[in-house]
């Protein structure tokens, strides 16, 4: 009796394999266009005024609206160009300010941190946008 079970647990082991696979290759074979097809319609339309060229400096519209290019001195900042950077609204630029207020300027801008609201995400996309020194450049588009 135990070589007969040993033997069904072994066929329905393969059994579930088999499956498994056949289910996992058609999943990932049926996924493959559907991941592609987004990429092609994601595609911006062409400006009104002919092709976009190579050199196109403008930077790339942001999730939330908001368009942003230049630097921003994060301890010259007013609560209205801190409004500016995608991302902060007004209680966060607020919260910056008075930050700022309390504990002098900002040494690095990964010092940005720790004010409340300004986590490791959200410090990696103002990056870019932001410096300690030097005159502050933002402009909203």
């Amino acid at each position: 009796m135990t070589k007969l079970t040993t033997l069904v647990h072994k066929a329905g082991l393969a059994i579930a394999i088999a499956a498994l696979l056949v289910t996992g290759a058609t999943t990932w074979m049926s996924a493959t266009p559907a991941l592609a097809a987004p990429a092609a319609t994601a595609a911006a339309p062409a400006p009104a005024g002919g092709a976009a060229s190579a050199d196109d400096d403008r930077p790339a519209p942001r999730r939330g609206g908001k368009s942003v290019s230049g630097k921003l001195n994060l301890n010259t900042a007013t609560e209205e160009q801190l409004i500016l950077l995608p991302g902060v609204g007004p209680s966060k630029a607020e919260r910056v300010v008075a930050y700022r207020a309390k504990h002098g300027p900002f040494k690095r801008v990964a010092d940005l941190r720790r004010v409340k609201g300004f986590g490791y995400r959200s410090l990696k996309k103002l990056e870019p946008f932001l410096d300690v020194k030097g005159d502050t450049t933002l402009r909203g588009e």
